[in-house]
């Protein structure tokens, strides 16, 4: 990474960081704090301020900011991997409605799981027919896919070693890597070239905790040293406050997840000198 000039990223954090809020009112905030772009959960929020999701990505951009992606529900998502096309229809039908949103939304990236908490198939051919499936309707509307990495490490490279498009990459999830891969950065050394986003957070290396970098034990030095210079894209942050973080302001709170993501930023621009 030395010696090659690194631009500054847009820092970005995910439109719920722990506090019950309406959904205009976080992303107000969100902008306010210094945020450049946010993250949108895609389904529609209920109580106690109803909101459709098809209404969020336009009230996100009429407040100045961009809406860099939607993370869609992991829920079943272990059932791309069945061997009976059956049982992959649902959930591929699921994704193929959200890419569809994405376009109709002006939204240029899905980030999903390839499985759900608690039900991790091995990889296998059928997982990758769906991924083949979603992938050439992504092309076709020029959404690209980001699959997250989760809690087990060994399907992202199994579909990306696979799949050769500009339309699907990864999500970097930091805190999954320090709970599955501790420092062996191989994911972001043999794709880097096909980073899509960030979900940067912390941990104590026992769960998935979403503490503000800084707050956990992961060494954000040696991450930096393995960030690809590829990368053009937000650095966005998917960290929630604390219940202790919750008795101060949420305003506090985003002022405190912005300098950290400008810590990042800083570690990582430097390490790329």
């Amino acid at each position: 990474m030395k010696n090659q000039e690194i631009d500054h990223y847009p820092l970005g954090i995910f439109s719920w960081f722990g506090y019950v809020l309406p959904f205009q009112e976080r992303i107000r905030l969100i902008k306010e704090a210094g945020f450049a772009s946010t993250s949108i959960w895609w389904e529609d929020e209920d109580k106690p301020w109803p909101m459709k999701k098809e209404s969020m990505p336009q009230l996100v951009r009429d407040m100045g900011i961009l809406v860099e992606n939607i993370h869609v529900p992991f829920n079943e998502s272990g059932a791309l991997w069945s061997e009976q096309k059956s049982v992959r229809t649902n959930i591929i039908e699921s994704h193929l409605t959200w890419l569809n949103a994405c376009a109709d939304h002006q939204i240029p990236t899905m980030v999903m799981h390839l499985t759900e908490q608690g039900n991790h198939p091995a990889p296998n051919r059928s997982g990758l027919e769906s991924m083949l499936e979603l992938v050439k309707v992504a092309e076709g509307l020029g959404v690209k896919i980001a699959i997250e990495n989760t809690l087990r490490s060994d399907n992202v490279p199994y579909i990306l070693e696979r799949i050769d498009s500009e339309y699907l990459g990864f999500c970097y999830d930091s805190s999954h890597y320090n709970l599955t891969d501790k420092l062996d950065f191989y994911l972001l050394d043999r794709y880097g070239g096909r980073l899509v986003s960030t979900h940067l957070s912390d941990n104590d290396g026992l769960k998935d905790r979403h503490w503000l970098p800084g707050q956990g034990i992961i060494d954000w030095t040696k991450v930096a040293n393995h960030f690809p210079t590829s990368y053009r894209g937000c650095l966005t942050l998917e960290a929630y406050a604390t219940k202790e973080e919750r008795e101060d302001s949420p305003q506090n709170f985003l002022e405190k997840a912005y300098q950290s993501a400008v810590r990042i930023r800083d570690i990582i621009t430097e390490e790329a000198k």
